[in-house]
């Protein structure tokens, strides 16, 4: 189908240096989480933490471990009323680890959506050491917008159910532009859960992820927080001068069944949602 990739299968006989520099994938802040102290909790989960320790580990992760502990408990909460996840923005795999469990164990589906091909394939080939059979029989990677996978493949399939796991852009334009084309099959989504709600920047890449939520759903949205909370401003960094907003969760977990799209208006097409050429 047009904008599924196909999966590199040179990757698989490599290592994940030898991937990255095949990739031109770079490491930045080498950030592991260590997901031992959720261990015991939960035996899918402890699977889970187990098959990421068994591959080699040159890649790194952008989400705290609470976060991902918290992105599986609600997955599995919601069993049986959702059957497909799309994660949007996959960078080096971090969170798709975690969801390419979930559907492994939960029996769901799994498309990956990024306008970097070579993040898709980083991505898939590392959930894929951890459960092979699932990522050949269920993970697929859209290269591609949001609003593109919306148009091209959601907006064309029936019954399906979708929880989406947003960690792509930060910018408050493509956020807007990526939940405002959800209104358009809003009765296929089931949930999103969206990271990096308590992330700021440097004013030109108006890192206002949170705004965006406000936005589309209304400063009264209905969400659960997902992930760490900080007590004190962390950063600025040195990419892009990002820092994390005290007191503010790191993401939200909001189900469309508790709320309402206050954007956009009806009679705004979903092709408006799209870059003008």
């Amino acid at each position: 189908m047009e904008n599924f990739l196909e999966p590199d299968q040179l990757l698989q006989s490599l290592s994940f240096t030898e991937i990255g520099e095949r990739l031109n994938v770079k490491i930045k802040s080498g950030n592991q989480p260590d997901l031992t102290p959720y261990a015991g909790r939960n035996i899918i989960f402890d699977d889970i933490i187990l098959k990421r320790n068994l591959t080699d580990n040159h890649y790194e992760d952008q989400c705290t471990a609470k976060y991902y502990f918290d992105i599986f408990n609600t997955i599995k909460a919601t069993l049986g009323e959702a059957t497909r996840i799309v994660e949007v923005g996959v960078f080096m795999g971090g969170s798709t680890s975690i969801l390419a469990g979930c559907a492994h164990y939960l029996g769901m589906e799994l498309d990956l959506i990024d306008i970097c091909p070579n993040f898709l394939q980083f991505a898939r080939e590392r959930a894929r050491r951890s459960y092979p059979d699932a990522v050949e029989s269920r993970v697929r990677m859209f290269h591609g917008s949001l609003p593109e996978y919306v148009r091209d493949v959601l907006k064309k399939e029936d019954n399906i159910k979708v929880i989406i796991h947003h960690d792509g852009s930060h910018s408050f334009e493509q956020v807007i532009r990526d939940l405002g084309s959800l209104y358009y099959i809003r009765n296929n989504v089931h949930s999103l859960l969206i990271q990096d709600t308590n992330l700021r920047g440097m004013p030109k890449y108006f890192n206002f992820v949170d705004s965006a939520v406000f936005s589309i759903f209304g400063r009264d949205v209905n969400y659960a927080p997902l992930g760490s909370v900080y007590q004190s401003t962390v950063g600025p960094n040195q990419w892009e001068g990002n820092y994390v907003m005290p007191g503010e969760p790191e993401g939200m977990y909001i189900p469309l069944s508790h709320n309402k799209f206050h954007y956009p208006h009806p009679r705004i097409t979903l092709g408006d949602f799209f870059e003008e050429t």
